[in-house]
Protein backbone atom coordinates (compact mmCIF):
# COMPACT_ATOMS: atom_id res chain seq x y z
CA UNK A 1 0.00 0.00 0.00
CA UNK A 2 1.88 3.13 -0.86
CA UNK A 3 1.42 5.92 0.31
CA UNK A 4 1.12 9.83 -0.54
CA UNK A 5 4.88 10.81 0.42
CA UNK A 6 5.70 8.16 -2.83
CA UNK A 7 3.48 9.23 -5.16
CA UNK A 8 4.04 12.63 -4.31
CA UNK A 9 8.01 11.88 -4.74
CA UNK A 10 7.54 10.03 -8.19
CA UNK A 11 5.10 12.62 -9.32
CA UNK A 12 7.92 15.55 -8.24
CA UNK A 13 10.88 13.52 -10.11
CA UNK A 14 9.11 13.48 -13.27
CA UNK A 15 8.74 17.22 -13.64
CA UNK A 16 11.73 19.51 -14.03
CA UNK A 17 9.78 22.25 -12.77
CA UNK A 18 10.90 24.24 -9.63
CA UNK A 19 7.52 26.34 -9.15
CA UNK A 20 6.18 25.44 -5.73
CA UNK A 21 2.67 25.65 -6.99
CA UNK A 22 3.39 23.17 -9.63
CA UNK A 23 4.64 21.18 -6.90
CA UNK A 24 1.88 21.26 -5.11
CA UNK A 25 -0.51 20.42 -7.71
CA UNK A 26 1.44 17.47 -8.65
CA UNK A 27 1.47 16.35 -4.83
CA UNK A 28 -2.32 16.78 -5.49
CA UNK A 29 -2.87 15.17 -8.64
CA UNK A 30 -0.51 12.10 -7.61
CA UNK A 31 -3.02 10.96 -4.70
CA UNK A 32 -6.04 12.08 -6.91
CA UNK A 33 -6.90 8.65 -7.67
CA UNK A 34 -7.26 7.30 -4.05
CA UNK A 35 -10.08 9.71 -3.88
CA UNK A 36 -12.11 6.75 -5.12
CA UNK A 37 -12.13 6.19 -1.28
CA UNK A 38 -14.58 8.96 -1.13
CA UNK A 39 -17.11 6.10 -2.93
CA UNK A 40 -16.31 3.31 -0.31
CA UNK A 41 -16.28 5.84 2.99
CA UNK A 42 -18.26 8.23 2.42
CA UNK A 43 -20.93 6.31 0.40
CA UNK A 44 -20.14 3.15 1.95
CA UNK A 45 -20.03 1.14 -1.38
CA UNK A 46 -17.86 -1.90 -1.17
CA UNK A 47 -14.81 -1.04 -1.22
CA UNK A 48 -13.47 -4.04 -3.50
CA UNK A 49 -15.50 -2.86 -6.51
CA UNK A 50 -14.61 0.75 -6.18
CA UNK A 51 -11.41 1.04 -5.18
CA UNK A 52 -8.66 0.35 -7.73
CA UNK A 53 -10.66 0.37 -10.63
CA UNK A 54 -11.30 3.20 -12.67
CA UNK A 55 -9.22 5.86 -11.12
CA UNK A 56 -6.63 3.77 -11.23
CA UNK A 57 -6.99 2.83 -14.88
CA UNK A 58 -5.84 4.15 -17.98
CA UNK A 59 -8.64 5.13 -19.00
CA UNK A 60 -8.62 7.62 -16.15
CA UNK A 61 -5.11 8.82 -17.18
CA UNK A 62 -6.19 9.19 -20.55
CA UNK A 63 -9.33 11.41 -19.82
CA UNK A 64 -7.76 13.36 -16.98
CA UNK A 65 -5.23 14.66 -19.34
CA UNK A 66 -7.42 15.76 -22.08
CA UNK A 67 -9.13 17.46 -19.29
CA UNK A 68 -6.08 19.24 -18.28
CA UNK A 69 -5.92 20.28 -22.44
CA UNK A 70 -9.15 22.00 -22.06
CA UNK A 71 -8.47 23.76 -18.81
CA UNK A 72 -4.87 24.18 -18.02
CA UNK A 73 -4.59 27.56 -16.22
CA UNK A 74 -2.03 30.31 -17.06
CA UNK A 75 -0.24 29.64 -14.42
CA UNK A 76 0.22 26.22 -14.76
CA UNK A 77 1.05 26.22 -18.32
CA UNK A 78 4.48 24.41 -17.82
CA UNK A 79 2.46 21.50 -16.63
CA UNK A 80 1.48 19.12 -19.83
CA UNK A 81 -0.97 16.81 -20.29
CA UNK A 82 2.21 14.21 -20.64
CA UNK A 83 2.83 15.06 -17.58
CA UNK A 84 -0.60 14.93 -15.70
CA UNK A 85 -1.07 11.52 -17.70
CA UNK A 86 2.91 10.25 -16.31
CA UNK A 87 1.91 11.54 -12.62
CA UNK A 88 -1.28 9.39 -12.94
CA UNK A 89 -0.12 6.26 -14.14
CA UNK A 90 2.88 6.27 -11.98
CA UNK A 91 0.28 6.32 -9.24
CA UNK A 92 -0.96 3.05 -10.90
CA UNK A 93 2.11 1.57 -10.93
CA UNK A 94 2.98 2.51 -7.51
CA UNK A 95 0.29 0.76 -6.55
CA UNK A 96 1.08 -2.25 -8.55
CA UNK A 97 3.90 -2.71 -6.48
CA UNK A 98 2.26 -2.42 -3.61
CA UNK A 99 0.14 -5.29 -4.12
CA UNK A 100 -0.06 -8.25 -1.71
CA UNK A 101 -2.81 -9.74 -2.82
CA UNK A 102 -3.68 -9.37 -6.34
CA UNK A 103 -7.15 -10.93 -6.69
CA UNK A 104 -8.70 -8.53 -4.13
CA UNK A 105 -6.26 -5.95 -3.80
CA UNK A 106 -5.16 -5.64 -7.85
CA UNK A 107 -5.04 -2.68 -10.27
CA UNK A 108 -8.01 -2.82 -12.70
CA UNK A 109 -5.41 -0.98 -14.98
CA UNK A 110 -7.42 -1.25 -18.42
CA UNK A 111 -11.31 -0.62 -16.66
CA UNK A 112 -13.76 -0.68 -18.09
CA UNK A 113 -12.52 -2.85 -20.90
CA UNK A 114 -11.51 -5.47 -18.89
CA UNK A 115 -11.98 -6.63 -14.58
CA UNK A 116 -8.58 -8.42 -14.83
CA UNK A 117 -6.79 -7.14 -11.86
CA UNK A 118 -2.88 -6.67 -11.99
CA UNK A 119 0.33 -6.77 -9.68
CA UNK A 120 3.36 -7.32 -8.61
CA UNK A 121 4.73 -7.84 -4.65
CA UNK A 122 8.10 -6.12 -5.33
CA UNK A 123 7.71 -3.65 -2.51
CA UNK A 124 5.41 -6.13 -0.16
CA UNK A 125 8.28 -7.37 2.22
CA UNK A 126 9.40 -3.59 2.88
CA UNK A 127 5.98 -3.05 3.93
CA UNK A 128 5.42 -6.45 5.88
CA UNK A 129 9.43 -5.55 7.52
CA UNK A 130 7.04 -2.40 8.87
CA UNK A 131 4.49 -3.59 9.83
CA UNK A 132 0.98 -5.42 8.41
CA UNK A 133 -1.26 -2.24 8.42
CA UNK A 134 -0.18 1.61 8.03
CA UNK A 135 -4.49 2.14 9.85
CA UNK A 136 -3.22 2.03 13.76
CA UNK A 137 -1.31 4.77 14.87
CA UNK A 138 1.76 3.15 15.09
CA UNK A 139 1.41 1.40 12.32
CA UNK A 140 1.07 4.74 10.58
CA UNK A 141 4.26 6.08 12.37
CA UNK A 142 5.95 3.22 10.82
CA UNK A 143 4.32 3.19 7.24
CA UNK A 144 5.15 7.27 7.00
CA UNK A 145 9.38 6.31 7.79
CA UNK A 146 9.37 3.81 5.40
CA UNK A 147 7.63 6.14 2.62
CA UNK A 148 9.91 8.34 3.57
CA UNK A 149 13.38 6.44 3.05
CA UNK A 150 11.56 4.98 -0.31
CA UNK A 151 11.14 9.08 -0.97
CA UNK A 152 14.48 8.86 -2.32
CA UNK A 153 15.05 5.82 -4.31
CA UNK A 154 11.79 6.88 -6.21
CA UNK A 155 12.52 10.34 -6.96
CA UNK A 156 15.53 9.19 -8.43
CA UNK A 157 13.93 6.40 -10.65
CA UNK A 158 10.93 8.83 -11.44
CA UNK A 159 13.81 11.29 -12.76
CA UNK A 160 16.25 8.94 -14.42
CA UNK A 161 13.12 7.92 -16.47
CA UNK A 162 12.27 11.62 -17.08
CA UNK A 163 15.69 12.20 -18.58
CA UNK A 164 15.70 8.79 -20.32
CA UNK A 165 12.63 9.41 -22.18
CA UNK A 166 13.38 13.11 -23.17
CA UNK A 167 16.87 11.53 -24.35
CA UNK A 168 15.13 9.07 -25.98
CA UNK A 169 13.09 11.54 -27.63
CA UNK A 170 16.08 13.89 -28.67
CA UNK A 171 17.27 10.42 -30.39
CA UNK A 172 14.49 9.87 -32.52
CA UNK A 173 14.13 13.65 -33.72
CA UNK A 174 17.81 13.76 -34.42
CA UNK A 175 17.20 10.94 -36.39
CA UNK A 176 13.99 11.86 -37.81
CA UNK A 177 15.84 15.26 -39.36
CA UNK A 178 19.39 13.68 -40.52
CA UNK A 179 18.03 11.42 -43.61
CA UNK A 180 16.70 15.24 -44.69
CA UNK A 181 19.29 16.86 -44.42
CA UNK A 182 21.53 14.41 -46.05
CA UNK A 183 19.45 14.21 -49.53
CA UNK A 184 19.91 17.84 -50.18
Amino acid sequence: MALPVAHTAVALGLTRSRDPLAWVFLGFLSILPDFDFILVWGLGLPIDIYHRTFSHSLFFCVAMALLWMVIRPARLKAISPLLVAMVLLSHSFLDMLCTADVLDHGVVFFWPLSDYTMGWPTLVPLYLFFGSSPFSFSGAIRFTFLEMLLAGPLWLSARSLRIGLLWCARLFRSAEIAPASQQE
